[in-house]
């Protein structure tokens, strides 16, 4: 027990502090060296963890996607396949939750290029959930299912972006108010309210 927690206490040093140097370095010119410097570890502790920083960077991302793939299964359990709108509101409100309390995580992310792979694995964890509702001919209502994921994936991750690098950040939940309405209502709906 004490030896797990020895490992669980190493790890999120080097997490910690792999994020902390991610403000100032650019990942490729990260090395492993830098990081246990920084974390006070010798590298050899390091590599009985990570084969190496895209081992550590990939492992970081499945982490906070698997709570989220988590989550969503419950939902799916609990709720069933019969409620979209309340299931989209539920998984919404705990993902943006989620990223309000892993801001730093996800703000260095979205920030560091194409090393992060962050938001192709949320594209997927969208596409996974929203295929429970496509039709067997691959459709979701008349529409082909793969142009309803491009918009709804593309749409969403921007969003969820633009929020996490907005350094004026609106409340989280004035955010998912207003995600909420855009995905239930589009663009048109909103539109109208200023009108």
């Amino acid at each position: 027990m004490a030896q797990d927690r020895r490992i669980r206490k190493s790890q999120q040093t080097i997490k910690i502090n792999f994020l902390e140097l991610l403000k100032t370095v650019s990942f490729e010119n990260i090395t492993v060296q830098q990081l246990a410097d920084l974390a006070d570890i010798n590298r050899g502790t390091f590599y009985a963890y990570y084969v190496d920083k895209y081992d550590l960077l990939d492992t970081m991302e499945n982490e906070k996607i698997d709570e989220l793939q988590t989550f969503i299964n419950q939902q799916h359990k609990v709720i069933g396949e019969n409620s979209p709108a309340y299931m989209v509101k539920s998984i919404m409100t705990y993902l943006i939750e989620h990223i309000d309390a892993n801001i730093g995580f996800y703000k260095t992310m979205f920030s560091i290029g194409k090393a992060s792979m962050l938001q192709e694995k949320l594209h997927m964890l969208i596409q996974n959930h929203l295929s429970t509702y496509k039709s067997k001919d691959n459709k979701i209502g008349d529409m082909p299912f793969d142009y309803f994921m491009s918009y709804v994936s593309g749409a969403g991750i921007a969003l969820l972006k633009h929020w996490v690098q907005d350094e004026k950040r609106i409340k989280k939940e004035d955010f998912i108010h207003h995600f909420y309405n855009i995905v239930t209502e589009g663009t048109i709906g909103v539109v109208k309210k200023s009108v």
